[in-house]
């Protein structure tokens, strides 16, 4: 039995409850995003979830799982705090006002509660902690962390410290906590520090190119796209297109995920009722099985499958879990 005078966690184990409710209840307690996945079935996720003074952390272990703000939903709610995740296995994209950046094992993302996203997390095992917005925003003076990925030694060492206060956690008073606390936001705010100066040297008419190639790649998605036609169309030299996309998987791969995230919006459309060989030919998709390929590998089910899945109606929470589901989001919106 564990003493009192000690941190105790909050605990998720979807390996527990019935297959029907695993999903379910992942999502009644990720409040303060609106939660997808890739396919169905069972959903493992284990989390243990700790308050460290104003801090909120979370050890977590999960299936492949999709999370998103909207613009409106950034409106109509109060969740007001920076999430800092990092991710000790799996891969992960994050779309954001920046574009689409790509993250792997041993990668730290930041995430901007009051602006829209979308991640798309891989299978994986990562720790985040979710801290007030007074806490860490005026430390970084003008910079802005939202989408930042960043790697590296400074990071690596933020991962292992994160473990290691994990790890220790069980064994500490809260009293004990407000001193982990600030051991926790120091080191946040050195690593986001560095990261943030070194994306300031990336030259601004780089940022500036990429922006115009995803404006024309996404105007363009049924034509014949490649290296050569965008330097043509653009003006622009093949050194300085690929330094634009140099950190996002190239060129190539950049031109792939946008004609696959034009179908996926398709098939979640439910007023979309043309056939799969029609979708993967409005996008420029060589053919039907093209698409079905290459759709597969991203989101883990074939674009007939995904369009029958997004269609069925969403399970019910089981009533054993609302009290945790409700004691998560009132501590995530304790930040705010």
């Amino acid at each position: 039995m564990s003493d009192p005078k000690h941190l105790v966690p909050l605990r998720l184990d979807t390996s527990a409850l019935p297959e029907r409710e695993q999903f379910a209840t992942f999502v009644a307690a990720a409040a303060n995003f609106d939660v997808s996945r890739p396919g169905s079935g069972p959903f493992a996720t284990r989390a243990l979830i700790w308050r460290v003074g104003a801090l909120v952390v979370v050890q977590a272990t999960s299936d492949a799982v999709s999370w998103s703000r909207s613009a409106e939903r950034v409106r109509s709610d109060r969740t007001d705090y920076i999430y800092v995740n990092y991710h000790y296995t799996g891969r992960f994209a994050i779309e954001c006002r920046h574009g689409v950046q790509h993250g792997g094992a041993g990668s730290l993302l930041a995430v901007d509660m009051r602006q829209p996203v979308r991640i798309d997390d891989g299978p994986m095992k990562k720790i985040y902690v979710a801290m007030p917005r007074k806490m860490v925003l005026d430390r970084l003076g003008n910079h802005d962390p939202h989408g930042l990925v960043l790697s590296g030694e400074t990071a690596a060492l933020l991962g292992a410290t994160l473990r290691a206060v994990c790890e220790t956690l069980p064994r500490i008073t809260p009293v004990q906590a407000v001193t982990a606390e600030r051991l926790i936001v120091d080191l946040i705010v050195a690593t986001l520090c560095e990261g943030l100066e070194e994306a300031d040297q990336r030259p601004a008419r780089e940022q500036a190119l990429a922006s115009r190639v995803r404006a024309h790649i996404d105007a363009h998605l049924d034509e014949d796209l490649d290296v050569s036609s965008l330097c043509r169309d653009l003006g622009v030299s093949r050194s300085n297109l690929y330094r634009a996309f140099g950190t996002e998987g190239g060129v190539r791969r950049q031109i792939q995920a946008r004609r696959l995230r034009r179908v996926r919006a398709l098939l979640l459309d439910p007023g979309e009722t043309r056939s799969i060989a029609a979708l993967a030919m409005a996008p420029g998709f060589a053919d039907k099985s093209h698409l079905s390929r290459l759709f597969k590998q991203t989101y883990g089910l074939a674009p007939g499958a995904f369009r029958d899945a997004s269609a069925a109606p969403p399970p019910t929470p089981h009533a054993s879990d609302e009290h945790l589901a409700a004691h998560f989001s009132a501590l995530v919106r304790e930040l705010s």
